[in-house]
């Protein structure tokens, strides 16, 4: 088959599998026939497109840049995404938090303050217990709570949305920038999952349009992009599943996009809204710094100026982001507090690291500390002392990003995926974050992930079943391919370096 109608024939066959996926998500009513869930049809359409997807990059990177193949898959890139933005919710149900916060923030009032549960209950609290309600609420709490219960009944829309969040009890954990966002889409339309979702699309391909301008500077095929805009786990993600990870992404791809041209004022600010889109980006701070100082010595003066001054730019623009939610103190980070200290879902190699801990002598189990039982506490400090200590590896190579551009951003890739892989919430699109990188350094095992991740769905119809013991089995079968593939191709890396040293002296 000549390589144009290749291209064709794969897009024109997952643009049918999304219509297919869409159709099936009129099953995936809320609340309702979760037996009957067509969940197992649902993994068959994803794998299908996984498939696809996988054959899509491999012809993609054999074959040399050209413009009609690029094209094409944008095109058809877009039309998965117009294909599926219809689709009900499959198995997940975070907009709904999305939706409310937009909505309170939008009315004056603080996101962070009140959990959904707050609102419910408030009422019913001074009447049954008024010494209790009146000893934590103020009348300015009075005020806001009152004013968040006629918002929840303004609509019936608004009443059954609000009934849908999940972790009632927990303030919102979501950080500033997602707040605007979420305030920008209710002032557009209120209630609406299709604009929260058109907001998303929007950050969406901004991200293909900052890993286009990657892949040209750095001199590599922007055909390669198919691995980011064809790949099932970000259209699900982000436009069936809305989840907001894609907002912090496209700032972290355009900050790459500004560091690589060597505008480190404008890659500092865009690395700073990654951060207030969600936390991850930090751990790359250091680099920039790095970046930026090795930039700074090749001008006269103190090398030392410009560093310092994006160093202040990125912590001012935090401030400046949180600045709105401060009026509550730190009770702004409790939702987060709770987050990091409580759940944990779908981990690998820290679900290993809690059972070695818990395999030590003595009761460690009964023994807590700051809140965790001590092996999952001993899990948390090995995870961060493991990406601590490749952090410092990283900086003590010293590559040069002037000199070495692609090498040194494949540290980011490199710190990125052990985020994603050290955590003990490994949630299919927390892999989103890693995505992007694919298109500069494709890696068959990472590419297998982003298919693999999906059995993560396999664990809501062992619930619905009433088969959970299965449910153990899920992350084998789910990380165990990944990380043998990983191994093999890294043992091979090493055998041809060898083999090219080896020649080279000989």
């Amino acid at each position: 088959m000549r390589p144009r109608l290749q291209v064709i024939f794969l897009g024109i066959v997952s643009l049918l599998l999304y219509f297919f996926l869409t159709k099936i998500s009129k099953e995936f009513n809320w609340g309702e026939g979760y037996a009957d869930r067509p969940i197992l049809t649902y993994l068959v359409i994803y794998f299908s497109l996984s498939l696809v997807f996988f054959a899509a990059c491999a012809f993609v990177l054999k074959k040399p840049e050209d413009r009609f193949t690029f094209w094409a898959l944008i095109v058809f890139g877009l039309l998965f995404r117009l294909a599926i933005l219809p689709a009900q919710q499959i198995q997940e149900d975070d907009v709904y938090r999305y939706l409310w916060d937009g909505k309170v923030f939008s009315n004056g009032i603080n996101p962070f303050k009140y959990s959904p549960s707050e609102v419910h209950d408030f009422k019913e609290l001074r009447i049954q217990n008024p010494e209790t309600y009146y000893e934590i609420y103020t009348e300015t709490n009075e005020r806001e709570l009152e004013k968040l219960s006629a918002l929840k009944w303004e609509t019936p829309k608004s009443l059954k949305y609000l009934e849908r969040v999940n972790h009632p009890t927990v303030p919102t954990i979501y950080p500033p920038m997602a707040q605007f966002v979420f305030t920008a889409v209710h002032l557009i339309q209120a209630d609406s999952i299709l604009a929260m979702r058109l907001a998303f699309l929007f950050f969406d391909v901004l991200t293909l349009f900052f890993i286009v301008g990657i892949l040209s500077k750095l001199g590599l095929n922007k055909n390669w992009s198919v691995i980011y805009f064809w790949c099932p786990l970000i259209i699900k993600e982000t436009l069936n599943s809305t989840h907001l990870d894609i907002i912090g992404i496209s700032f972290l791809c355009g900050s790459i996009y500004f560091l690589i041209r060597h505008r480190h004022s404008l890659a500092t600010i865009f690395l700073a809204l990654g951060f207030l889109g969600k936390l991850y980006p930090a751990i790359l701070f250091p680099l920039y710094f790095q970046s930026c100082l090795e930039k700074s010595r090749e001008n006269e003066g103190n090398p030392w100026g410009a560093p310092i001054l994006n160093s202040l730019l990125f912590i001012g623009i935090i401030i400046l982001g949180y600045l709105p939610f401060m009026g509550i103190g730190l009770q702004m980070f409790d939702g987060l507090k709770a987050y990091s200290l409580y759940w944990q879902s779908n981990d690998s190699i820290f679900a290993c690291l809690v059972f070695i801990f818990k395999s030590l002598p003595g009761d460690l189990n009964s023994v807590s500390f700051l809140s965790n039982p001590l092996p999952i506490f001993l899990s948390k400090l090995t995870v961060v002392c493991i990406l601590m200590a490749v952090l410092i590896w990283i900086l003590l190579k010293n590559t040069s990003l002037i000199n070495e551009p692609q090498k040194f951003i494949k540290h980011f890739f490199v710190l990125m995926a052990l985020v994603f892989l050290l955590s003990p919430i490994q949630n299919p699109w927390y892999l989103c974050w890693v995505v992007p990188f694919l298109c500069l350094f494709p890696n068959r095992s990472w590419i297998l992930l982003t298919g693999l991740v999906g059995l993560y769905y396999l664990d809501f119809y062992f619930d619905y079943q009433e088969i959970q013991t299965w449910s153990q089995w899920t992350p084998w079968v789910e990380y165990l391919p990944f990380y043998l593939l990983l191994l093999w191709d890294f043992r091979n890396k090493k055998r041809e370096l060898e083999t090219v040293t080896n020649n080279a002296i000989q």
